[in-house]
């Protein structure tokens, strides 16, 4: 089974602290993405399943409608019951690593996949490396940035269990309840043993971001990026994504309502039928 994994939460503070974010004071953000998120993977990656781990207080807002519309298109919601108070439910992205899968790669819901992503996506599906993330802003880099929580790739059966631990539970009682705890998570179990990152982790730098990592392990070749096939529908998808400047660097936070969810739509008639006018309003959508 494949998966790409995203988390999605009712905010309970706003994260100011998100330069990177122009619309982090709209408590509605992180609802702008979510049609463009599915059918964008619906179209990239038939093959895998989109799992969202959500928290139930989502239901509290009237965009949540969105989800009876997405019912049935590739799309598992799991409810994440822990409790938190920033951003701890980001970690169930991680869930899957103690499942029998063969890949995974853990996304934001904020941002769309992008054209470079999806090329390192694949390359690393066809490796033979357990554990990787791709590094896009010219800030990827660094301690704090050896893995991004929302750009990197797991194969959990090539990961040792010493590595990646016990269960679910164990790692996630790691956690720090700062925000950030989720990526910090990350580095900290997967990139502190140089002897395993040596052979086993993949690293790709794209677009703004050149350096090498500060641990030891396998550099992604662009010239590899650039021998993954993409078809004419996927060229179409991202061809628009430049156009309307969603792919500055992969992760980008970006509002994908209008014109690239409507070509999206156009692609899918049944879901844009089911569409409520709440919901065409907020997504643009003609």
């Amino acid at each position: 089974m494949k998966f790409l994994t995203y988390c999605f939460f009712e905010p309970l503070s706003l994260p100011e602290h998100r330069s990177w974010d122009k619309d982090r004071g709209d408590p509605n953000r992180y609802y702008y993405n979510i049609l463009a998120v599915i059918l964008t993977n619906k179209i990239l990656y038939p093959e895998y399943r989109t799992r969202i781990y959500f928290t139930n207080n989502i239901f509290d807002n009237p965009l949540s409608e969105i989800f009876n519309v997405l019912e049935n298109e590739s799309v598992d919601l799991f409810e994440f019951d822990f409790g938190y108070e920033l951003t701890e439910p980001t970690i169930a992205r991680m869930l899957p690593l103690w499942e029998d899968v063969e890949v995974f790669h853990t996304r934001d819901i904020d941002s769309v996949p992008t054209s470079v992503e999806y090329r390192y996506t694949k390359l690393f599906e066809r490796s033979r490396f357990g554990i990787g993330t791709i590094r896009t802003h010219e800030n990827h880099r660094g301690r704090a940035c050896r893995m991004l929580a929302g750009l990197s790739s797991f194969k959990p059966g090539l990961i040792p269990q010493e590595i990646k631990g016990p269960s679910f539970q164990d790692y996630f009682a790691n956690n720090h309840g700062s925000y950030g705890c989720d990526q910090d998570l990350m580095i900290q179990y997967f990139t502190t043993d140089p002897e395993y990152t040596l052979e086993n982790f993949y690293d790709c730098s794209a677009y703004r971001q050149s350096h090498d990592q500060d641990f030891p392990c396998v550099n992604c070749d662009p010239h590899d990026l650039l021998s993954i096939d993409i078809n004419e529908e996927a060229r179409e998808l991202f061809h628009l994504q430049k156009i309307e400047k969603l792919d500055d660097w992969a992760g980008e936070p970006v509002d994908s309502r209008g014109a690239y969810t409507n070509h999206l739509l156009n692609k899918f008639p049944k879901i844009k039928n089911k569409m409520t006018k709440t919901l065409r309003d907020f997504y643009h959508v003609d």
